[in-house]
């Protein structure tokens, strides 16, 4: 329960946070105290084609996130009128072009395009001083998949010079909702990350490296002008407000990513867990004192949003998404050999789950189905299930789903402590995974670390937005925001299934070197 400390929802002032992700928009209306006093969620499409096109509408994405804030104003009622601030976060390397307001020109190009592959070895076969110029003042190398920003940006270059003629700048979608937003379009050095093309070792003080620009061939007239990270980026413009239903000249602050909003929604800024986020995908996080780089593990640190600190990077690759995938197109699919759709595909996860034994007798689930981020940074990697019998069911692959994902965060725990430096004795679980206690009991299994199951986890990033923004504002402290998460249960690892999940986990690794050869070879 709330503590009784906490401030009256009458009185307290409240903060408009923005959620974006790849499915979809969420916004909420949050209290000093962490209480959501209004919140919605509009859907966003996805458009994939087979040339590796992955996309988004950026209108399409506007039209869903004006829809979603006044649906949330309407829901918070007499909290809208006490809105300090407002700020954003997104998900990351996607991009949108946009004009000097920050209207579209173009479309959102997700972290899922692959038009751009092999387009980055290409520059560093020309200059290959870039190599140095990464690791040392940036922290993370260009790969050949084309998932970051920089090769999003070089493509729309070279390959749509239309869009190019007619762009701005470039930003990333939190930075594109607070241009529309402010009618400014900036950025931080924290949002522009996957550019690759900022001097990271200051962390937040840094700022955009000439020599890394010059050598990648960017148009630098098409970068957006960076602003410091706590900055307010202007004042919601007049129509917002009006059309919102939010005070006039509401501070909107420089936004930020979605890996700095679970760390404050998780409280892993400080202490010795980590916070851990199923959406999409699988992202472990926490601070650290310094830039620090385990390339060979896929592991690195971007510059957090507060001085003296750095944020972990670790993407795991697919999870939710990957459940979504096997329970809409393998268990509930509408094909050419019938329509077996239900209304709501995950209604019986739970007990699907819970029926089937630890192990799923068995099978093993193999997430990768975009590849393996860390910890071993392979894009060949392709999913798979193993050790099908005649007695396969359906809920064996379902429970096979949630146990992949968790040994798939296991696989990343080890690499993480040595870079932090630290062990993490707890997870903080939270997005929308974090609705499953099945999948928070067989967290804690797998990894054998307790596992503390936050309440509504799916706003766990809308209330780290705002803690962050109330921070700014100088009315809450960094130490106060964990006494501020509200767990819905704590979950302890099973000691009578260590043997089983060390197993697995076992299998789990070894399958990737042992199916290696087998994967696309590009």
């Amino acid at each position: 329960m709330l503590a009784s400390r906490m401030t009256s929802p009458v009185q307290s002032p409240t903060v408009l946070a923005v959620d974006l992700g790849s499915s979809g928009v969420r916004t909420a209306l949050v209290d000093l105290d962490g209480r959501v006093l209004g919140s919605a969620l509009r859907p966003i499409a996805m458009r994939f084609a087979p040339d590796g096109t992955a996309e988004e509408d950026a209108g399409e994405i506007w039209s869903a996130f004006e829809a979603a804030v006044v649906a949330t104003v309407r829901e918070g009622g007499s909290a809208a009128a006490r809105c300090v601030a407002v700020l954003c976060d997104s998900q990351y390397s996607s991009l949108v072009p946009v004009d000097e307001r920050g209207n579209p020109v173009g479309p959102l190009v997700l972290y899922l395009d692959t038009r751009a592959a092999g387009l980055l070895p290409r520059v560093t076969g020309r200059r290959p001083e870039l190599w140095k110029l990464w690791l040392e003042r940036h922290g993370m190398a260009a790969g050949a998949s084309g998932a970051e920003s920089l090769a999003h940006l070089l493509w729309f270059q070279t390959e749509r010079p239309e869009i190019h003629a007619r762009a701005a700048a470039y930003v990333e979608p939190m930075d594109y909702l607070t241009s529309r937003l402010t009618g400014r379009v900036t950025a931080n050095v924290c949002t522009v990350f996957p550019f690759l093309l900022t001097d990271n070792r200051s962390g937040c003080e840094g700022g955009y490296c000439e020599e890394m620009i010059e050598a990648t061939g960017v148009d630098p007239s098409r970068l957006p002008a960076l602003v410091p990270p706590a900055s307010v980026v202007g004042e919601l413009l007049p129509e917002h407000a009006r059309a919102f239903g939010l005070p006039r000249a509401t501070p909107v602050f420089s936004p930020i990513n979605d890996t700095h909003a679970l760390t404050f929604g998780t409280a892993s800024h400080s202490g010795t867990h980590l916070g851990v986020s199923i959406g999409t995908t699988l992202v472990p996080t926490t601070t650290l004192a310094e830039m620090r780089s385990d390339l060979s593990h896929f592991l690195l640190t971007q510059p957090a949003s507060l001085p003296g600190l750095h944020l972990l990077m670790a993407e795991g690759g697919l999870a939710g998404k990957a459940l979504e995938f096997v329970m809409q197109q393998l268990v509930y699919a509408n094909d050419a050999l019938g329509d077996h759709r239900r209304e709501d595909a995950f209604e019986l996860l739970e007990e699907a789950a819970n029926g089937t034994p630890p192990g799923a007798d068995g099978v093993v689930f193999l997430p990768w189905l975009t590849g393996i981020w860390a910890p071993a940074g392979d894009a060949r990697a392709r999913g798979a299930f193993l050790n099908l019998g005649l007695g396969t069911t359906r809920p064996h692959l379902v429970r096979a789903v949630l146990e992949g994902v968790a040994c798939q965060l296991a696989w990343m725990l080890d690499p993480i402590g040595k870079l932090t430096g630290r062990r993490h004795d707890e997870l903080v679980f939270a997005a929308g995974g974090a609705s499953s206690d099945a999948w928070a009991q067989i967290l804690a299994d797998v990894t054998a670390l307790p596992v503390r199951q936050l309440a509504e986890p799916r706003l766990a990033n809308c209330r780290g937005s705002a803690f962050l923004a109330f921070h700014r504002l100088g009315l809450l402290g960094l130490d106060s925001i964990g006494e501020r998460l509200v767990v819905r249960r704590r979950y302890e690892p099973r000691a009578s299934l260590r043997g089983l999940y060390d197993e697995l986990h076992e299998r789990f690794v070894a399958a990737h070197e042992r199916l290696g050869p087998l994967f696309p070879r590009s």
